[in-house]
């Protein structure tokens, strides 16, 4: 998480972590820009992760970096840009599947 935030060009200004028995781990960074979380579920190899950011920031980069480190075959990134109307940001969406 560490690491895709400094891919994404954020400032990381606290992080929490709490590992759940017998897996999985829920994890928060709060940086300048918002927040990046990660939610898993190792026994369904599923992690989602938020990424919100206001002003800079590179999200694109953090998905790359925690595609690479989670190992993932698969990975889904949805791009919304927020604070606009109805009809801008339905156009603003942005999807990426990966296999």
């Amino acid at each position: 998480m560490q690491q895709a935030a400094t891919a994404a060009q954020t400032t990381v200004l606290a992080s929490i972590f709490h590992p759940f028995q017998p897996q999985g781990v829920t994890g928060l960074l709060v940086i300048a820009q918002s927040h990046l979380s990660i939610h898993t579920w190792p026994q369904f190899a599923y992690a989602s992760v938020d990424f919100y950011t206001c002003g800079t920031g590179l999200p694109e980069q953090a998905y790359a970096v925690l595609k690479r480190g989670l190992g993932a075959q698969t990975a889904e990134c949805l791009l919304v840009d927020r604070g606009l109307s109805l009809k801008q940001t339905a156009m603003a969406v942005r999807y990426h599947h990966h296999r």
